[in-house]
C-alpha cells in the first residue's frame, strides 16, 4: 500500500507541469530553465541535505559511531555500485550494439542504468530498516556514485559522444563539488556548520532546495508529455523492455554483486562486522523506477525529449507492481545469509 502512495504523489508532481502547458502558460523551452535549476542547484543541495542536515538523535548516533568503521561501509557501498554501474553499462552496450536508432538505444540505457534512488530509494530503505538513519545515509552514499555515472556514462548515453565529458567537467559539477563537500562535512563534524546550534536556522538551505529536486523534475516531466499523445507514450514496446530490464535487471545484477562482496569480505576476514544496510542499500536504490533526470538530461544535452518522458512513464507505471516484490525478494535473499 505504501509503494503505491508513494508513485501516486510522484506521479501528482506530473499534473501543474501537464496542466499549465495545455492551457499554454508554459512554452516547451520552459523546461530549458527548469533542468538547468535542477540538475546544477537542487541535485547538489540533495545531496549536502543527505549527508550534512540530520536530527539531533540521529546525529548523536551517528557520531557514537566509529570512523573507521563508516569509512569501511562507505567504501563497499561505493564499491558495489561503481561495479554494478559498470556491468549494467557493459550489458546495455551488449543487448543494444546491433539496434539501429543509437538515440533510442542511449536513452534505453540510461533508464536501465539509472534509479529514482533519492524520492523512492529512501522511502523504501526507512520503510525495511525501520528509520535507521545509516541506511539512508548509505542510499545518498550509492546517490553520489550515481551522480558520477549519470554526469559521465549517463551524458554519453543521452548524447552518444564525448564531447561533452572532460575531467575538469567532471570535477566541476556542481554535484560532485556538493558530494565533496558533503563529505568532509560529515567525518569532520566539527566543521559542519550546518549542525551548530547557534545557526541551526541556515539547515533550511540545503532542506528547501533538496525538497524541491522530485516536484521540479516531475513538472519538466508533465511538461513534456504534455505535448504528446497517449498513442505516443504507451504503445513504444521498447520502453517497456527498458522497464523490465531497469527493475529486473539491475536489481539482480547488483545483488550478485553485493553477494560476492559479502563472501569475499567473510573470506579475508572472517570476523569483519559490517553493517547489512551498506550491501543492501545499493540493491533496493537500483530496484527503483527510472531516474526522472533522465528527461531533465536529454533537455539539457538536447537529446530525444518525447522518448525519454514515454519510456519513463511507461516504466514507472510499471515500477508500481514490480519494486515491491524485488525490494522484499532481496530482503529475503540477505536474511538468509
Amino acid at each position: 500500500m505504501k509503494t503505491l502512495i508513494i508513485m501516486l504523489v510522484l506521479s501528482a508532481f506530473i499534473v501543474p507541469g501537464f496542466i499549465l502547458r495545455k492551457i499554454k502558460m508554459l512554452s516547451a523551452e520552459s523546461t530549458d530553465s527548469l533542468s538547468s535549476i535542477l540538475l546544477y542547484v537542487c541535485q547538489p543541495m540533495l545531496i549536502i541535505n543527505s549527508l550534512c542536515v540530520f536530527e539531533d538523535e540521529d546525529w548523536a548516533l551517528i557520531q557514537s559511531m566509529s570512523k573507521v568503521s563508516l569509512l569501511c561501509d562507505f567504501a563497499i557501498v561505493m564499491a558495489v555500485s561503481t561495479v554494478a554501474f559498470l556491468l549494467l553499462f557493459g550489458i546495455c552496450k551488449l543487448i543494444f550494439i546491433k539496434y539501429q536508432n543509437k538515440t533510442a538505444a542511449g536513452i534505453y540505457s540510461f533508464i536501465t542504468l539509472f534509479s529514482n534512488c533519492g524520492f523512492i530509494g529512501v522511502p523504501f530503505i526507512e520503510m525495511f530498516s525501520d528509520h535507521n538513519p545509516l541506511a539512508t545515509i548509505y542510499v545518498m552514499v550509492f546517490n553520489i556514485v550515481f551522480c558520477v555515472f549519470s554526469w559521465t556514462v549517463g551524458v554519453y548515453f543521452i548524447t552518444g559522444s564525448r564531447k561533452d565529458i572532460s575531467f575538469k567537467k567532471v570535477i566541476l559539477n556542481p554535484t560532485i563539488i556538493a558530494s565533496v563537500i558533503a563529505l568532509i562535512l560529515f567525518f569532520v563534524p566539527e566543521i559542519n556548520f550546518f549542525m551548530f546550534e547557534e545557526v541551526e536556522e541556515i539547515k533550511v538551505f540545503p532542506q528547501y532546495l533538496a525538497h524541491t529536486t522530485t516536484p521540479v523534475s516531475m513538472l519538466i516531466v508533465g511538461i513534456r508529455i504534455a505535448d504528446m499523445t497517449a498513442r505516443d507514450i504507451f504503445t513504444k514496446p521498447m520502453a517497456y523492455f527498458a522497464g523490465a530490464l531497469r527493475l529486473l535487471l539491475a536489481p539482480a545484477v547488483t545483488l550478485c554483486v553485493a553477494l560476492a562482496f559479502f563472501a569475499i569480505i567473510k573470506a579475508v576476514n572472517p570476523s569483519a562486522v559490517q553493517q547489512d544496510y551498506a550491501f543492501l542499500a545499493p540493491i533496493i536504490s537500483m530496484a527503483m523506477s527510472p531516474a526522472a533526470s533522465v528527461v531533465a538530461m536529454s533537455t539539457r544535452f538536447k537529446g530525444d525529449t518525447a522518448l525519454s518522458a514515454t519510456t519513463f512513464v511507461t516504466s514507472t507505471l510499471i515500477s508500481i507492481i514490480i519494486i515491491p516484490l524485488i525490494a522484499s525478494a532481496a530482503m529475503s535473499i540477505w536474511g538468509m545469509l
